[in-house]
């Protein structure tokens, strides 16, 4: 069974464990959609995390239309990910399955803290790693559904791993 559980590690507030099956895993979304990428919203989404076998495991995390599988399975949201076999991050906007995907935009290390945010001004999507600008998009932006704040981490082998959460957050702004 995979556990999504509280930390008693000072600056740790949650941490994810996977079962020990290959694909195991946890995937958190929050209940309700409610945020638009329309010109109407400002949307900041961030997280903290460090992950234990980063190779050995897939992520993803942003804001992302409700679904079961959001790895390989979600049609529309604004995310990261990294996938099993690869210490690379990719920043992707994605709507109606339509994705505008740049790869190895940062690079993961086993235990190694890595702040990934992005920030919606109406019009563009920008991507930040470790506060660093990595990426800016303007197509595939999902502005016809409303998304929710999510995180799928998965185990890429037949071993249990670990996800620790510094922090998650996200805001939207409406302009006046």
């Amino acid at each position: 069974t995979s556990e999504a559980e509280a930390s008693d590690e000072e600056n740790i507030v949650a941490e994810l464990v996977t079962a020990a099956n290959d694909n195991d895993g946890i995937s958190l979304q929050l209940n309700g959609e409610a945020f638009s990428f329309d010109s109407d919203h400002d949307i900041y989404f961030g997280v903290k995390l460090e992950i234990n076998d980063v190779d050995q495991t897939d992520i993803l995390a942003g804001l992302c239309i409700t679904d079961t599988t959001l790895l390989g399975g979600v049609s529309d949201g604004v995310y990261f990910e990294s996938v099993d076999g690869v210490a690379t991050v990719s920043t992707v906007a994605e709507q109606d399955s339509s994705e505008t995907q740049s790869d190895s935009e940062g690079t993961l290390a086993d235990d190694t803290a890595m702040t990934l945010e992005f920030y919606w001004n109406g019009a563009a999507v920008y991507f930040f790693i470790d506060g660093a600008q990595v990426g800016r998009v303007t197509a595939n932006v999902p502005d016809d559904e409303l998304l929710t704040p999510s995180i799928e981490f998965l185990t890429g082998e037949a071993t249990a791993n670990r996800c620790k959460i510094h922090w998650a957050r996200a805001y939207q702004i409406g302009k006046s």
